[in-house]
């Protein structure tokens, strides 16, 4: 069967065939799931332009940081910028406005679309296979000889959304409160439901990733209360009672790492992982 074809779309206003080119695109671009990649935690010498330098002690002026932007960049399929000219000049603006790199590769000789991670908007995704690297990789870290023994400040990732299996509260007890450790600036959670075999990193050296997006179930959302001191909400959307029950008792024990690093608040939510 031919695909159907609008013959008469060049002849319209111009006017309208931008209107027709602005609304094929979204808004912006979906919740984007980026994998966790070992190697992100790297030291970092202070210079004069460092608001907590210190120029009395330079053994003081070392930091300990995550550096997100060393994470894998998720590649998007971005049609209309092939269509033509002015479906291009178009796409492009778009393309700028969220941030989205457009590069070549000489392997495959062609144009790719990558967006990096943004720390207060995407978020981080640790397959199972990788949770115990996740935890321990700063500790590690620091036990190397270029740290040992060292005085280092660590502010802490400004990473705000994470994202583990389902099968992660299945295999592992209560695993959800060691990453308070360190990831401190955590305010959501996402459990994946379900969980596609193939959500996982290709192994590649192209520094991007397929582009998965992250679909929350709506409603089923337990929120940390502060004031009480415990999880609430969630119950009444979540049909699989077993599935209510992992979320619920991970939930439950993450109230005192809560507690201890004064957040007010934090939210877990079960979602869907879809690859685009």
């Amino acid at each position: 069967m031919e695909s159907a074809v609008f013959s008469l779309f060049p002849s319209l206003p111009a006017e309208l065939r931008i209107q027709i080119w602005r609304d094929a695109l979204p808004d912006k671009v979906g919740q984007a799931l980026y994998f966790y990649k070992k190697g992100c935690w790297r030291p970092r010498h202070l210079t004069e332009a460092d608001a907590n330098y210190n120029p009395h002690d330079d053994e003081l002026n070392l930091v300990f940081e995550f550096h997100h932007e060393l994470l894998d960049d998720v590649q998007l399929v971005i049609p209309s910028f092939f269509v033509n000219r002015e479906a291009r000049g178009i796409t492009l603006t778009w393309i700028h406005s969220q941030g989205i790199k457009i590069q070549f590769y000489k392997e495959r000789q062609c144009l790719t679309f990558a967006r990096s991670f943004n720390p207060k908007y995407d978020t981080l995704y640790v397959p199972l296979e990788k949770w115990d690297e996740f935890i321990i990789e700063p500790y590690d870290r620091l036990e190397e000889p270029d740290l040992f023994n060292r005085a280092v400040e660590c502010p802490g990732p400004q990473i705000t959304r994470i994202a583990v299996p389902q099968a992660l509260l299945q295999h592992k007890v209560n695993p959800l409160a060691d990453f308070f450790e360190w990831y401190n600036h955590l305010d959501m959670l996402f459990i994946i439901i379900d969980t596609p075999p193939d959500l996982q990193p290709e192994d590649n050296d192209t520094g991007v990733q397929q582009q998965w997006e992250l679909k929350s179930t709506q409603g089923a959302t337990f929120s940390w209360n502060h004031d009480r001191g415990v999880f609430v909400g969630g119950c009444d959307d979540i049909s699989d009672q077993a599935l209510y029950k992992l979320i619920q008792g991970a939930s439950d024990g993450l109230g005192e790492k809560l507690a201890d690093n004064h957040k007010r608040s934090f939210e877990v939510h079960p979602g869907f992982a879809v690859q685009k």
